[in-house]
């Protein structure tokens, strides 16, 4: 009888824990803080300047451009 009752119980405590690992995961990351520094608007706004810049580099001295 017991057997019967553990193996489901077992499940739903995995799912459970599970649910509050993805709850508590989300609600760290809502913190702008905790983001990779590059996913803010200022780092976004770094990766286009620096862009920009390799750009004009690129033009100055005649390289092709490289994707």
């Amino acid at each position: 009888m017991l057997s019967t009752i553990a193996a489901p119980l077992n499940i739903v405590t995995l799912l459970i824990v599970l649910a509050i690992a993805v709850a508590l995961f989300v609600f760290f990351m809502r913190k702008r803080s905790n983001r990779h520094p590059m996913d803010t608007p200022r780092g976004k706004a770094a990766e286009e300047m620096r862009r920009e810049e390799a750009e004009e580099e690129r033009r100055e001295e005649g390289r092709p451009k490289v994707d």
